[in-house]
């Protein structure tokens, strides 16, 4: 099933606004007339501070043209995005290539800045030591790194315990942060907290990425069961499936209205403890301007804004709901 950005999916008008709904979202302005910063946060252990708003890359791997994969790239780092998260297996490196050169147009084109700026991160679905490290080689060659931030042990679900076997992909790993192919190792996981947890309990992992909306409460729920797990072992919390896969975004009312914008599922998901970045994915410019608007526009909302949240979502309805979660 693609998880490109739901808002290509989108059909339907704002009735109430007479307006598509990533139009919703207003600009955010400083005090002098100048568009807000995007507010920042300490990625933990890893002491790098970064905006809170990240890039999702399955999406730019999947376009068409590398126009349109570059302009949503440059929107979104000229906007101040610097946390890009990408894969090896997001269109069998697309993805990675056009991240990369997106860095690189970048950097040649502000001499003032430098890569330490941004928070790389790539994904291994490798399980053992060779298969991790060939796969990272390769990340880094289509990057044109020499090091990324972060490599994360991706999707991990009931085979976690093969990434701590003696040639496991966490042995494989660490000699390539000894060897300064990563700065540091973190983990994905969709289908069910216990998973990540028990991992989480055998390594140090530093991030996290994992699902984070209000219908996740309902079934298999990383909001309840994992968030203040990963606070307690001192993990940076990154927020992917902000929207759903698409399926909160598209759900409507009883008069077809949508239950949710855009901006409220970010601001949902960067209020919960731990979650320092969302990467929600993007297809359009104009989807990266609405993210950059809610993110810029983020206070901390109360107890009583979370609660009808979660109850807006309406009922959890198995996989047509949350489709990357096991039964």
């Amino acid at each position: 099933m693609s998880i490109l950005h739901p808002w290509t999916r989108r059909k339907f008008l704002a009735a109430s606004a007479g307006t598509c709904a990533w139009a919703l979202a207003g600009p955010a302005f400083g005090k002098d007339g100048a568009p807000a910063p995007l507010p920042t946060a300490t990625l933990n252990r890893t002491g790098r501070r970064v905006p809170r708003l990240g890039l999702g890359c399955f999406p730019i791997g999947q376009l068409a043209s590398e126009e349109a994969a570059a302009a949503v790239l440059d929107a979104a780092i000229g906007s101040g995005v610097r946390y890009l998260d990408t894969a090896p297996s997001y269109a069998r490196g697309r993805s990675e290539r056009r991240v990369g050169s997106a860095v690189g147009r970048w950097l040649d084109a502000h001499p003032e800045t430098s890569r330490e700026e941004f928070y790389i991160n790539t994904k291994t679905l490798e399980r053992t030591a060779d298969g991790a490290r060939r796969e990272l080689e390769q990340s880094l060659e289509r990057l044109g790194l020499d090091c990324v931030d972060c490599i994360q042990c991706h999707e991990v679900h009931d085979d976690w315990p093969k990434l701590f076997d003696d040639d496991g992909a966490i042995a494989g790993l660490e000699k390539a942060r000894e060897e300064g192919l990563t700065k540091h190792i973190g983990i994905t996981c969709h289908r069910n907290p216990d998973f990540i947890k028990s991992a989480i309990e055998r390594y140090p992992f530093v991030t996290a990425l994992v699902p984070i909306n209000p219908i996740d409460v309902q079934h298999r729920s990383f909001v309840r069961a994992f968030l203040d797990f990963a606070v307690a072992h001192d993990v940076a919390v990154i927020g992917m499936k902000v929207f759903g896969g698409g399926f909160l975004l598209d759900r409507t009312d009883e008069k077809g209205r949508p239950l949710y914008t855009p901006g409220e599922l970010l601001r949902y998901a960067l209020a919960q403890p731990g979650v320092k970045v969302c990467v929600p994915g993007c297809e359009r410019v104009e989807h990266v301007r609405v993210d950059v608007q809610a993110v810029r526009a983020f206070t901390q909302p109360d107890a009583a804004w979370l609660a009808a949240m979660e109850a807006r979502a309406g009922p959890h309805e198995g996989k047509s709901t949350e489709w990357y979660k096991d039964d």
